[in-house]
């Protein structure tokens, strides 16, 4: 007894079972037996397409990765140009504007090269990220030494990460210029913890000589506060100022997700 082996369009074959009596089988046995070919033929069916899907993803991964990549190598060579514009400006407040810009491009640019080599591509460890981040800009803070707390890892969207990055490039470069002026340099503490309600908590603190007398960062006209307010803002992270017995500390809560994820 055959019956055909449907597929989409084509037959896959035939379905052959044998007797060795004749007459063994009824019509009703050829209606099962094209039943069971039915569902086998919609498992083939189902198979060859989930391979197919698995193959476009793969190539979609690696696309996506390539392109992250590239991203992140453009990125470094534009840091770099400024870096050297910086050195070579002969007028210290414009080298000082062109490395700030450069450890901009490059924290951006650090969450690139993550992606680029990280299974998931949506999101990065953050602490791991932060690490990085900072240690390119210890260079930027010389002589201070910047030491990040950061006791777990924290699976964050990389879109969000980035800004988060570029609030602690702002605060530590702050730190780094006016805290500690009358001395050789001092120590910019960052910690990076999650909290029990889904928020990630980082501290930004020194211990030198505090904000100028009347300094409202919310209200600051200077770019690195205006740039940190409109990237908590985005983030829907609120930016405060604990008081501190000494130097300058700066709190932020961010939620763990953006408000329009699900």
């Amino acid at each position: 007894m055959n019956v055909i082996l449907q597929g989409d369009g084509s037959p896959f074959g035939v379905l052959e079972v044998d007797s060795q009596s004749e007459g063994e089988f009824s019509e009703h046995d050829i209606a099962f037996l094209q039943g069971a070919a039915n569902i086998l033929g919609m498992a083939i069916e189902q198979q060859q397409y989930q391979r197919k899907l698995q193959a476009a993803l793969e190539r979609h991964q690696i696309l996506l990765k390539e392109v992250n990549h590239r991203v992140k190598n453009s990125l470094q060579v534009v840091s770099g140009m400024l870096y050297l514009q910086a050195s070579a400006a002969g007028d210290p407040a414009l080298s000082e504007r062109l490395n700030e810009a450069s450890t901009r491009i490059s924290t951006v640019g650090r969450a690139y090269e993550r992606l680029a080599y990280n299974a998931d591509y949506e999101s990065i460890g953050l602490a791991s990220y932060l690490r990085e981040v900072i240690a390119d800009l210890e260079a930027a803070v010389a002589p201070c030494k910047v030491q990040l707390e950061a006791p777990e890892e924290i699976q964050f969207a990389a879109d969000r990460a980035i800004l988060v990055a570029l609030i602690i490039n702002e605060l530590v470069l702050n730190a780094g210029k006016h805290a500690y002026p009358n001395s050789s340099g001092g120590s910019i503490w960052v910690r990076v913890v999650r909290t029990e309600k889904d928020l990630v908590q980082i501290s930004v603190r020194d211990e030198g000589i505090g904000l100028p007398a009347g300094f409202d960062p919310p209200t600051s006209k200077r770019l690195g506060s205006r740039l940190i307010n409109a990237l908590a803002k985005q983030l829907g992270a609120e930016l405060t100022r604990p008081v501190s017995a000494i130097g300058a500390n700066f709190l932020l809560l961010i939620p763990l997700k953006s408000a329009g994820a699900g």
